[in-house]
């Protein structure tokens, strides 16, 4: 029994404000719907709704007139009595660029706990901001902040949209670590075109519903919810999670799961968005709207909300039963890339690129250049993972094919792209193309005999621990011993830019930055040697060599200084070329240095 009642405890310190509503959901009686706010306190009772969901106009509001008086950057307390008296107030704000017409908007705000914020313009924790953008009467927007468990810190905030007066639909955020910052925004016009900048850093929980006029209530829409997670408490946001809904109120399902993870663990205070791992898991779950309904007292009518709950977030993911995977693999960020938009989400998530496959994705952080994507189709249950040391990757077992194009880092423009397939269908990649900008074939083509792969289990710990524990190190010891090997036989430099680059970038950027140096330099010293013995082996025989320039009685000329490649060397050297290729494509640097010393001792 103690220790059922310390798992209880540890459960109710871990989740907070999970705790707290359970805790409502007890006491609630039965929720206020919109039209019943009279059965509220008085602050609910300002901001009622009909029962098809219209506020009405401001302009029946006994204080409306005194309002027309008011310039921009002027404010008023309203003269109430009761318990609203000194608790709200109203005031004139103008937006828009400096140089261009500038619209006023008025801002009523609520003081619901009755900390006296309004003497300061009201705070971010247990207050309500009603907007009217044209001064008319009819609002379009509300922003309400709730505080729970009176610490002082905003629990949840919703942003509330109004068409001609009637509630459209509503973004709601939750903070579960009592930070208190959830929506960013410079003032309610970006909010009003929705280009909300949410807070992902930590414990954050963000939903879409819509409203119902006919049930008077929430309904769950796209996005339910968008969820960051902090797997290791250090305040920052290992995960990201999306759940994209599809279909209509009586077959409302979950369509697929987004997840962004940062695997590499190089999430910084100056980098705090930073995922590497992305997953677009298609399958179908209902959307339970019992199992997945959030009530709160201090929420404004419809009091339920819809989302799955942040405490059942990572089981749901490994119940999910998948039909299709799309791995992504961040290989270098976006930022240091060449004519990328610049005004992004800051989550950074990794997202799937509308492109070559389509999948149900809503995230709107795409990348192309160095990011890896693998599809994965005809799954049953939860996505499995591999390690191949062909290449020092992680993969997702069962594709059949995948991309990584590459360019515009450490200075290099657009190279080309590394395709991966599986030959054999056996759920490995067996078979690696590579193909640069200028070429309609590929210029190198990897097969491997042994495909050397390892199962890795879909558990996000362990991929991280495997990814820094064995892969990263392998692929950079790798590709020291593959450049130390090439520097003995041939020089290829890279670029300005990559020295810098280096010196910059994270261990897993590193590597990725390495490889393409090692590839580069591969392709040139393969070129390179089989240039040399194809002019040997391709000229036309001289007069003199007839039967062959290896024939014993050919006359050599004792005062040639140098003598030109003969053709024995050249197919020597041929064949060398030809198993340093099947080494590289087997990851085999041990066998790749040895094959290097034999084309060293041929003095070239």
């Amino acid at each position: 029994m103690l220790r059922l009642l310390i798992l209880i405890n540890l459960i109710l310190v871990i989740f907070p404000s999970a705790q707290a509503l359970l805790q409502e959901n007890k006491k609630a009686a039965q929720p206020i719907r919109v039209g019943e706010e009279s059965r509220g306190p008085w602050w609910m009772k300002q901001t009622a709704l009909s029962a098809e969901g219209r506020l009405a106009s401001l302009k029946g509001k006994s204080w409306w007139k005194k309002t027309l008086e008011l310039k921009p950057g002027e404010s008023m307390i309203l003269e109430e009595k009761g318990e609203a008296k000194d608790r709200m107030a109203v005031r004139i704000e103008s937006y828009g660029p400096e140089n261009g017409e500038k619209t006023e908007v008025l801002v009523w705000v609520i003081d619901d706990d009755g900390d006296q914020s309004l003497k300061t313009g009201g705070d971010f924790h247990d207050d309500c901001y009603v907007y009217d953008f044209n001064r008319d009467g009819q609002a379009e927007l509300m922003v309400d902040y709730a505080d729970q468990d009176g610490n002082g810190q905003a629990d949840f905030m919703e942003v509330r949209y109004f068409e001609r007066g009637y509630l459209t639909r509503v973004w709601i955020g939750y903070d579960l670590e009592n930070v208190g910052e959830l929506f960013k925004f410079r003032n309610p016009l970006e909010l009003l075109a929705e280009k909300l900048d949410l807070n992902l850093n930590g414990k954050k929980i963000y939903s879409q519903n819509v409203y119902d006029q006919a049930k008077k209530s929430w309904a769950p829409s796209e996005i339910c919810p968008l969820a960051s997670l902090d797997l290791n408490g250090d305040g920052l946001s290992e995960m990201i999670v999306r759940f994209n809904l599809d279909g209509d109120p009586s077959t409302l399902a979950i369509r697929s799961l987004e997840i962004s993870l940062d695997a590499d663990r190089s999430a910084n205070l100056e980098n705090p968005f930073h995922y590497d791992l992305g997953l677009v898991l298609e399958g179908r779950r209902v959307f339970d709207l019992n199992e997945f309904k959030i009530y709160s007292s201090k929420r404004r009518p419809p009091q339920e909300v819809f989302f799955v709950p942040y405490e059942k977030i990572m089981d749901l993911i490994k119940e999910y039963s998948v039909q299709t995977a799309g791995f992504s693999w961040k290989e270098f960020p976006e930022a240091s890339q060449k004519g990328m938009p610049e005004n992004r989400w800051k989550s950074q998530e990794i997202g799937w690129l509308f492109e070559r496959r389509t999948l149900f994705s809503s995230s709107d952080n795409i990348q192309k250049w160095n990011v890896r994507r693998e599809i994965a189709e005809g799954l049953e249950n939860s996505p499995e993972f591999y390690y191949s040391d062909l290449d020092q990757r992680i993969h997702i077992f069962q594709a059949k094919e995948g991309w990584l194009p590459i360019g515009y880092v450490a200075g290099l423009p657009r190279l080309g792209e590394l395709r991966y397939f599986d030959t054999d269908g056996d759920g490995f990649f067996d078979r690696r193309e590579v193909y640069l900008v200028n070429s309609s074939r590929p210029v190198l083509v990897l097969v491997a005999k042994d495909e050397k792969a390892t199962k890795i289990p879909f558990e996000f710990n362990f991929l991280s621990d495997f990814y820094l524990k064995k892969a990263l190190p392998e692929a950079l010891s790798r590709s020291e011993k593959l450049l130390s090997a090439m520097r003995k036989v041939y020089n290829y430099e890279p670029p300005p830019e990559y020295e810098s680059a280096l010196n910059k970038s994270t261990l897993s950027e590193k590597r990725y930055l390495q490889e393409i140096y090692v590839l580069l330099y591969f392709i040139s010293l393969r070129d390179h040697f089989l240039t040399m013995a194809n002019q040997t082996l391709f000229k036309d025989l001289s007069e003199n060599e007839t039967r062959g320039d290896l024939h014993p009685k050919i006359f050599r000329d004792p005062r040639q200084v140098a003598s030109p490649l003969s053709s024995d060397r050249a197919w020597r050297l041929v064949r060398l070329v030809n198993e340093l290729e099947q080494a590289y494509a087997q990851g085999d640097s041990d066998r790749f240095l040895e094959i290097i010393n034999r084309i060293k001792e041929l003095q070239l």
